[in-house]
């Protein structure tokens, strides 16, 4: 249980860190892009939680989508709520932590998604299927 949980830390902070070079390199190829940045960020973000979610999720797909929809929703509270009281901070002021801000937020993403899980096994009617990482 805790390599199953090192490995989905592991693999959600690598992932989380993987949308900083696709902006950089956008910034690079497209050096007005200017606000639409945020949109080659949302949709790095968005396609990089559905590929965490199609290797770490061992449930049908109907039960994955609803776990993605929860895991997303309290996700966007989460990111809301902290940069609400803590946007003075120098985590959210300098650029040089805007790391720190990536792997908080895959930090929560996976911690989310490791208690739906949790939650999920208790409901004995849930289809599990085999996952795409072997944790032997």
């Amino acid at each position: 249980m805790l390599k199953k949980t090192i490995i989905q830390y592991l693999l959600g902070i690598g992932l989380a860190l993987l949308v900083i070079p696709i902006a950089l390199g956008t910034f690079y190829f497209f050096p007005n892009i200017g606000w639409d940045i945020l949109i080659v960020m949302s949709i790095s973000i968005f396609v990089f939680q559905v590929a965490f979610y199609y290797l770490t999720t061992n449930h049908n797909f109907v039960w994955t989508v609803l776990s993605f929809i929860a895991n997303f929703g309290l996700w966007t509270f989460e990111q809301v709520s902290i940069e609400k009281n803590f946007h003075d901070n120098f985590i959210y002021q300098n650029d040089d932590y805007k790391i720190g801000v990536m792997i908080l937020g895959a930090i929560l993403w996976v911690t989310n998604k490791i208690i739906i899980d949790k939650i999920y096994t208790y409901n004995k009617s849930i289809d599990k299927r085999k996952s795409k990482i072997e944790w032997k």
